[in-house]
């Protein structure tokens, strides 16, 4: 039989802090729809039909494929559970962390960002057709910001609840790494005015210091000054650590420099919930 399905669609992106537009729903045309399954509420086979669709898309876009990664895919399967516990189609139910938070309770993964697609739907084919016609799943579905995606189709009463949770994966640097990342860009700045390179410094337990700072759940140069004896200091937090803030700038073009010290820590905090560097640079 013929027939002409109701769906509805709601996206949510972050970067960090996650924006909310409500479901809309929309008219879709004439779909057959798969036979959906009694005794298994959650199809796996949709969900890997799924993400073949959603690549084969972003491959017609010229976009890289979506990797599909485990513990995103736990995140939405939690959230269409809960959609379909209380009868609703929300970002964010009563009981129910943000995004990014949720997220950040399951993931295996460091994430700079993310964004969600929700849907209720007859059919994963469907479902995956209404998301592209819609400008703002469409943008979700065809960001060439993401890399990475976790997917959720779940059944309850005759209707398939779908959970696209799209993310970017970032590279986890060492310690190491990082400090020469910063230690290069700090050099660049100095370079492009015309002044000398500074003379690398390790203080003991700098890193140590700046992992402490985390707790306090923003960079607090303050907590730095007591211990390390230094009234230049520039703190910061950066899912790339190389970018340094903008009004650290004319600090590190005093000419007046001679030495500077960097320390770094990567932690996830309440603000943080996905993970973030933090970042110290002493100036002497």
């Amino acid at each position: 039989m013929l027939w002409a399905p109701v769906i509805l669609l709601a996206l949510l992106s972050a970067n960090p802090e996650p924006s909310l537009n409500p479901p809309s729903p929309a008219v879709a045309g004439v779909h057959a729809a798969r036979p959906f399954p009694k005794s298994a509420p959650q199809d796996s086979a949709a969900e890997r039909e799924m993400l073949q669709m959603i690549n084969a898309s972003r491959a017609k876009a010229g976009l890289a494929a979506l990797r599909l990664e485990p513990s995103l895919s736990v995140a939405a399967r939690a959230h269409a559970d809960f959609m379909v516990k209380s009868g609703q189609l929300e970002h964010q139910l009563p009981g129910e962390p943000a995004l990014m938070e949720r997220i950040g309770q399951v993931i295996t993964i460091e994430l700079d960002r993310a964004g969600e697609n929700i849907a209720e739907d007859s059919c994963i084919e469907h479902a995956h057709d209404a998301l592209m016609k819609s400008p703002p799943h469409r943008h979700n579905l065809l960001d060439g910001g993401f890399n990475v995606v976790g997917l959720a189709a779940v059944w309850s009463k005759g209707r398939l609840y779908v959970v696209q949770d799209f993310g970017h994966q970032i590279r986890m640097h060492t310690a190491l790494e990082t400090r020469k990342m910063v230690s290069e860009a700090v050099g660049d700045v100095r370079k492009e005015v015309g002044l000398d390179p500074l003379t690398p410094y390790a203080p003991a337990k700098l890193d140590e210091a700046v992992c402490r700072m985390t707790q306090e759940g923003h960079p607090n140069a303050r907590l730095l000054q007591t211990a390390f004896d230094n009234r230049r200091i520039i703190t910061y937090t950066q899912s790339h650590p190389e970018i340094l803030p903008q009004k650290a700038l004319p600090l590190l073009r005093e000419s007046d420099v001679r030495q500077f010290a960097v320390g770094t820590c990567y932690a996830r905090t309440p603000s943080y919930p996905t993970g973030i560097y933090w970042v110290a640079i002493l100036l002497y």
